[in-house]
């Protein structure tokens, strides 16, 4: 698909620029020894990579977003930069991803597989501010947050195709995705930066609430965010055991606890997208259901995954709280 190649090769290419522009602009995340273990600065501008690819691919297609849904997907660009050079307040941020998300569902877009308008609104609105922060959660390894992105978009892109959709907002980032990973794998040259994780999950939700006009659709379009989601119910469920502040943020996620039972970065990093795909594939096929059959796939997959969760002890993992 030319969408696919135009994404990825902008995405490379912009990735070069904003490795350049970094040490220029200060655009650089610094090390701290808690919750920034990387060695050396890095430049956080690679959300303007991924951005930038994702446009040109759209563009190749006629650009296919009404202007209130291309806000939703790009605006938290803009959230993610003041985030990345001032440390936005929890409640400022989740006060901003809810009013794009409101803007969202008033261009048009809302989840509509669910019974009632005010259901649809709120659930979209829900899928949306969650996507964005579960992103978030999961940029902290290198090459984890682009690659589990990459699987997770060609995944709605596939159950995109099977509802006869076009799918082009999940094939742009799956691409962009991939472009920016070129300088994202171990050891990274470039971040994707709260602008990046913003956009990332942004983006996914758009793309389950235009696929998802079904319930098996939907269900199976949430289902693979996978690995976003995971991580993000692991966090509050670690916190809540914890007694720790639901918005600290700390070195106890998925791939920080296979890091401290001595995995290597690749390993991680490969049970990560293992994981991910294993979500991913469950979603494809629930979408092909009937309801109850696709309820009961992607039910059965997330208990499977949240109970090896407990049962290999990640829930009960503790690690010291910090600033989110």
């Amino acid at each position: 698909m030319i969408e696919f190649a135009v994404a990825a090769a902008t995405a490379v290419a912009l990735g070069f620029a904003a490795r350049w522009a970094g040490p220029r602009l200060g655009a650089m995340d610094n090390p701290d020894r808690t919750l920034k273990p990387h060695a050396r600065p890095i430049p956080f501008l690679g959300g303007l990579a991924v951005a930038g690819g994702m446009a040109a691919g759209l563009g190749v297609k006629g650009w296919p977003l009404p202007a209130g849904v291309a806000i939703a997907v790009f605006g938290p660009v803009a959230l993610g930069l003041v985030d990345d050079w001032r440390h936005v307040a929890a409640p400022v941020r989740l006060a901003v991803q809810g009013g794009l998300g409101v803007g969202m569902v008033a261009a048009g877009l809302s989840a509509t597989a669910l019974p009632g308008k005010p259901f649809a609104w709120v659930g979209a609105v829900v899928l949306y501010v969650t996507a964005m922060n579960a992103a978030n959660f999961v940029d902290g390894m290198d090459g984890l947050a682009g690659g589990v992105a990459a699987i997770s978009a060609a995944g709605i892109a596939v159950v995109a195709t099977g509802e006869g959709r076009p799918g082009v907002v999940s094939v742009a980032l799956a691409a962009a995705a991939l472009g920016f990973l070129v300088h994202n794998l171990p050891p990274a040259r470039l971040f994707l930066g709260d602008n990046g994780a913003y956009l990332v999950g942004a983006t996914l939700a758009v793309a389950v609430l235009q696929t998802g006009r079904t319930i098996p659709a939907l269900a199976g379009a949430a289902s693979c965010l996978g690995f976003f989601l995971l991580d993000l119910v692991l966090a509050i469920l670690r916190r809540v055991a914890g007694r720790a502040p639901l918005f600290a943020g700390d070195r106890g996620h998925v791939y920080d606890q296979l890091l401290a039972r001595g995995f290597t970065i690749p390993r991680c990093l490969a049970v990560c997208y293992a994981v991910d795909a294993a979500l991913v594939a469950a979603g494809v096929v629930a979408a092909r259901l009937a309801t109850a059959g696709a309820l009961a796939v992607t039910g059965l997959a997330w208990a499977a995954a949240l109970t090896a969760l407990f049962a290999f002890g990640f829930v009960g993992y503790r690690a010291e709280a910090m600033r989110e």
